[in-house]
């Protein structure tokens, strides 16, 4: 594939596309980077890795021009740089494609590689030279098949990622940062972006490529700079990078658990209360099979884009192309639609909550009571809710789930996000679900309210309610589960009872390796 030499020129004797000195980042009460060092030279695809509140995406705001370094300096191409904004960055020559793409969806091709810059004829939008412009950016990365003029949101999530990176490289970047770009995408499609980023190696561009899957980094990067606690660990050459290395420079002698269930809180699991058989999703989950018991927590980890978020979703019946079974109680079950799947006892709490839990402007007793609508309204042919009852019933399961009488009749929008949480919680407690599943059900709250809302799980355990637990945060999933399943590629690769696994343990089996880093 050949892609032509689209980066700014780099200065004569210049060898590093960047270095970062010393640079450290405060924000009230919390130290996010140390003295952190960071370079990257030309032609280089460099490896930054580190687990969850490493410090990664500071670094990365701190690079984008999001937030200003509280002390350090930054060189791009031999030139010290001040970067205090989003412009900045772009004008220096950063270019980001984040994991949450930023295209917009009812906008063609063309116009989202010039947004923000377009070019003009007249008072009007010069769409000759903006599908020109958008055409060559393509054709840069090889690419012939994705016509300019075609609108975004009829394109599929690999083609999305290639418009993403052929944006940013119209920018004519010298660095240029991927955060996590296979997360979504299959082998194949990750074998064709590897092929791009190989040849974009070969031009004056510094890629920084940000990824928990360790593999990708045996076969693609140049090097690898190891984050933990803000600090950096380990800075690998090429020949240098193990697996076993990485893990253990990531983990350090962090504690495997940040919580753990009372040993009077782990019952002994009755009978099957949820099976799955054989259950898939398009080419994203591909014949799970596995089952809940009674007063179970089963943990289910993997790394991002390995196929349990689309589990998830498809037992509660939001997904389309859902092949298998599902029984609860020994008995068939459809969960093809949340209507159906609220029907069976299933309750639901997806990781996007803004998008797919509460609803902003209702009070906090109206986002519970919502699931549970029927047995409010006054008559079906005058559809009145009975607020009195409503808040009554309301109030009794929020004294469960421990929030405050208060926020009962406030807007949620104005509760933290551990409150909504508890909130969504309560709303299927109201349901009376039978089985839970939680998709990172601590994504955005602080440690306080992480501690409570894994109380709330070990009580729906204690009382004989199955859960599901879906999480990237492994010392969650190890405090948790009374037996753990890791996906990869779609598939349930490993099982582990409780007590069996390790942090160590999960995240090479994540990774696709044996506890000796061996191959599964």
């Amino acid at each position: 594939m050949l892609i032509e030499n689209i980066a700014q020129p780099l200065p004569e004797g210049a060898v590093n596309m960047l270095e970062m000195r010393r640079v450290t980042k405060r924000f009230p009460g919390t130290l996010a980077l140390s003295d952190v060092d960071l370079t990257v030279r030309r032609s280089e695809i460099h490896a930054l890795v580190g687990q969850n509140g490493a410090g990664k995406s500071t670094l990365v705001k701190i690079l984008a021009g999001d937030y200003r370094a509280t002390s350090g300096t930054i060189t791009i191409a031999g030139t010290l740089a001040d970067i205090g904004s989003t412009r900045d960055a772009r004008e220096l020559g950063i270019g980001i494609v984040y994991q949450d793409l930023s295209l917009l969806p009812n906008l063609t091709v063309a116009e989202n590689i010039s947004l923000g810059r377009e070019p003009m004829r007249g008072v009007g939008l010069d769409r000759t030279e903006t599908d020109r412009r958008a055409t060559e950016a393509l054709a840069r990365m090889g690419i012939d098949h994705i016509d300019a003029r075609t609108k975004v949101r009829s394109l599929a999530l690999p083609e999305r990622q290639m418009v993403e990176i052929a944006k940013a490289l119209s920018l004519a970047p010298r660095i240029l940062i991927l955060d996590e770009p296979t997360a979504a995408l299959t082998q194949d499609e990750a074998g064709r972006l590897f092929a791009v980023l190989r040849s974009l190696r070969r031009q004056d561009i510094g890629i920084i490529y940000i990824t928990h899957r360790f593999k990708e980094i045996l076969s693609l990067c140049d090097r690898a700079t190891v984050l933990r606690s803000g600090c950096v660990v380990g800075v690998f050459e090429a020949g240098e990078i193990t697996l076993d290395g990485l893990v253990e420079a990531t983990l350090g002698r962090r504690s495997d658990v940040v919580f753990q269930r009372t040993t009077e809180s782990v019952q002994t699991a009755g009978s099957p209360l949820l099976e799955v058989k054989n259950l898939s999703v398009g080419t994203r989950v591909c014949g799970v099979t596995f089952a809940v018991r009674q007063g179970e927590i089963v943990g289910i980890c993997g790394l991002l884009g390995a196929g349990q978020s689309e589990l998830g979703h498809a037992l509660f019946g939001d997904r389309e192309e859902v092949t298998g079974s599902v029984e609860l109680h020994g008995r068939p079950v459809s969960v093809r639609t949340p209507h159906r799947a609220r029907g069976a006892g299933v309750g639901f709490l997806s990781d996007s909550r803004r998008e797919e839990g509460v609803f902003p402007d209702m009070t906090t007793e109206e986002n519970i009571g919502v699931a549970s609508l029927g047995r409010f309204v006054l008559a079906k042919i005058a559809p009145l809710i009975r607020k009195r009852l409503l808040r009554r019933e309301a109030a009794q399961v929020a004294t469960k789930t421990n929030i405050a009488p208060s926020a009962l009749g406030r807007p949620i929008r104005l509760l933290s996000g551990g409150n909504q949480q508890k909130a969504l919680l309560s709303r299927w407690l109201m349901r009376g679900a039978e089985v839970f599943v939680f998709l990172e059900p601590t994504l955005g709250v602080d440690v306080g309210a992480k501690i409570e809302v894994y109380r709330q799980l070990e009580g729906l355990a204690a009382v004989g309610k199955g859960v599901i637990l879906i999480s990237t945060d492994v010392p969650e999933i190890l405090g948790l589960s009374d037996r753990i399943l890791v996906m990869e590629h779609g598939r349930i690769a490993r099982m582990f009872e409780r007590g069996d696994a390790s942090e160590e343990k999960l995240i090479l089996a994540m990774q696709g390796a044996g506890v000796n880093g061996t191959p599964n």
